[in-house]
Parts: C-alpha cells; sequence; structure tokens
C-alpha cells in the first residue's frame, strides 16, 4: 500500500506509532534533524551510527555490531538514509538484518531521491519513505508518502497543527547545529497531520510530470558542473541527483565567494550525533566539514551554474587549494 499525507515525516510519526515493538531505532548520523524530532515525538529512543567511508550511508558492519551486542536491549529496527539522494542496490545489508531480527523494522529513507512508486518496497525492506516537499529531488511544495509491504501496520494519529510551532521548532534545531549546543526536543503541535486535499492519484500524477521536468533541469545544469570543475572535486554521480556535491578544502571560503557573486549553496548534512543524541560520528563529521551541495533544480538556472563554476574556477587560481 502507499500511506501518502502532508510530509513524509508525518507517515514516519504514524508508522512509529502503529508499530508497538519496544526497543530504539538505529539511525544514520547525518541524517535530516526532523527525523530524530519526529521519532522524540513518536516516544522512540533513538542510537546514531556513523556513516561509511564509501557509501556514505549508515556504516552497516557498526549497525551489525551494535544490534547482535545489544547493550541497549534488543533494536526496533532502523532507518537507511540515501545520503545525497544516491540510490544504489542496498539488499544485501537489508537482508543481513532481517536475519538477525526478522520482526524489526527497517525504512528505506529515500526522501532526498527521485520519488518512484513501486508496488512494493525493495526486498527485506519494510517501508520505503519518498519526500516531494520543499528542496526535495521533486518539489511540488509539499507531500510525502510511504510504500508500505503488506503486513505492516499503519493507522493514521489525528493531532492538532500549529504553523507557529513548526517554525520555533525549526529555529531552534538550527540554532543548536550553527551553535553547536545540544538540542533538547519539548513537544509542540509542529507536525501536521491533516489529511491531503488531493488524491492520491492527482498527485501522483503531478509527480511523474514534475519529475520530467527535474530531470531534464538536473541533466543540463550538472553537465555543466561535471565539465567545467576539477574532476578531483566531485563526489561520485550516484551522489549528485539531489544536488551536485563536491568535496572541497575550505568549504566556508567555497560558500563566502558563491554569495558575494549573489548565489547560492549549501552545505548539509551535518552529524547529529552529540548534538540530538550522545555518540561521535567522525566520518559524518568530516564530510560535512568538505562537501557544498550545489543547486541543479528549477531554483537554479544553466546561467547561474555557469557563473558558479567560473567563480570556483576563479577561487582556486587564486587561492591554490582551497577546492583541492
Amino acid at each position: 500500500m502507499i500511506a501518502f499525507e502532508q510530509r513524509a515525516s508525518t507517515v514516519l510519526f504514524n508508522l512509529l506509532r502503529s508499530h508497538r515493538r519496544e526497543g530504539y531505532f538505529f539511525l544514520p548520523a547525518n541524517i535530516c534533524p526532523i527525523v530524530p524530532i519526529t521519532l522524540a515525538k513518536a516516544g522512540r529512543a533513538f542510537e546514531f551510527v556513523d556513516i561509511d567511508r564509501k557509501t556514505l550511508c549508515m556504516n552497516c558492519d557498526g549497525v551489525v555490531a551494535s544490534w547482535t551486542g545489544r547493550r541497549k536491549g534488543r533494536p526496533a529496527g532502523l532507518l537507511y538514509a540515501r545520503t545525497y539522494g544516491a540510490v544504489f542496490d542496498a539488499s544485501e545489508t537489508f537482508s543481513t538484518l532481517k536475519a538477525i531480527d526478522p520482526d524489526a523494522l527497517i525504512i528505506d529513507d529515500r526522501c532526498l531521491c527521485p520519488p518512484d512508486f513501486p508496488e512494493t518496497p525493495a526486498d527485506h525492506v519494510d517501508v520505503a519513505l519518498y519526500s516531494t516537499g520543499h528542496v526535495k529531488s521533486v518539489d511540488v511544495g509539499y507531500g510525502g508518502y510511504g510504500v508500505i509491504r503488506d503486513g505492516v501496520p499503519y493507522f493514521r494519529a489525528q493531532r492538532p497543527f500549529d504553523s507557529d510551532s513548526l517554525s520555533a521548532i525549526t529555529a531552534n534545531y538550527k540554532h543548536s547545529l550553527e551553535t553547536r549546543h545540544a538540542f533538547a526536543y519539548r513537544d509542540c503541535d509542529w507536525l501536521d497531520m491533516s489529511l491531503p486535499t488531493e488524491p492520491l492519484a492527482v498527485y501522483r500524477h503531478r509527480v511523474e510530470h514534475e519529475l520530467e521536468n527535474a530531470i531534464r533541469q538536473k541533466t543540463q545544469i550538472n553537465t555543466i558542473y561535471a565539465n567545467r570543475l576539477p574532476s578531483a572535486v566531485q563526489l561520485p554521480s550516484v551522489f549528485n541527483s539531489w544536488r551536485f556535491n563536491i568535496a572541497v578544502n575550505d568549504k566556508a571560503a567555497v560558500l563566502a565567494a558563491i554569495r558575494r557573486e549573489n548565489l547560492f549553496a549549501s552545505g548539509f548534512y551535518d552529524s547529529l550525533a552529540g548534538l540530538f543524541g550522545p555518540g561521535t560520528a567522525p566520518v559524518a563529521e568530516n564530510l560535512h566539514r568538505r562537501v557544498v551541495n550545489l543547486f541543479n533544480d528549477r531554483y537554479f538556472s544553466p546561467e547561474q551554474a555557469h557563473k558558479l563554476t567560473d567563480v570556483l574556477i576563479g577561487l582556486e587560481r587564486s587561492h591554490p587549494g582551497t577546492l583541492s
């Protein structure tokens, strides 16, 4: 089945409340902050895991070691996030975890990936989670959905929603990241649980139409980045669907140079270990120190992309070693 809601976090909340098995969930350290906040709202404990140096996704050896060690009791499941929207075969990971604990809830978080509407999730996955909200791979302004395997319980919750609460909690977690101070969750009505205003079929048609446009735009802009920027700074192409990602030596200088030319880029995703929960994640922390996300969506034109590469090429010429 497909569970369609206002936000992907609403789908996640409903899943967590419906899945009544006790225990904590594993999360990758470089997850979007709204995910642990959603778990906190659902009353579910979680533990951060560092990422793998190659896949840039959750380090599964660490998960298996912690799962089998059961230092904190039996886990309830995990959320496997596709860093920068990378789509690759992770079935070996999921099958390993299901072999350890067949009843665990395995969520494949594809919120940064191009949206898809398969009839069922991939093998050994209970839920595939997608988002079409602001600045996602396909942005229709709202919406998230989960492709849920038969037999996995899903019940809609009904709670009030307050947009001011959402603004406040967003400001709070951003402040925590900026100041590197621990985030303390206080429950409020930040999560929109109202029903979508259009049928799933209409929404799906709109998403699939926008996906075609997004692919054309991303292909055009990614080609500019790939042809003009040094190959040494480019992440492998599998990581360049959501945005075009580069790893540089001086991230602050790169972002400052871009902004001086009235252009924009971002630097997601920070490690949440030590801020939203205990632990350290050196691989995720190192990745965040270096990665710059270059836009390739409808908010950024090919002309802007060309100008941005001029800025970066000029920066490297005047300050060698800034990029690579």
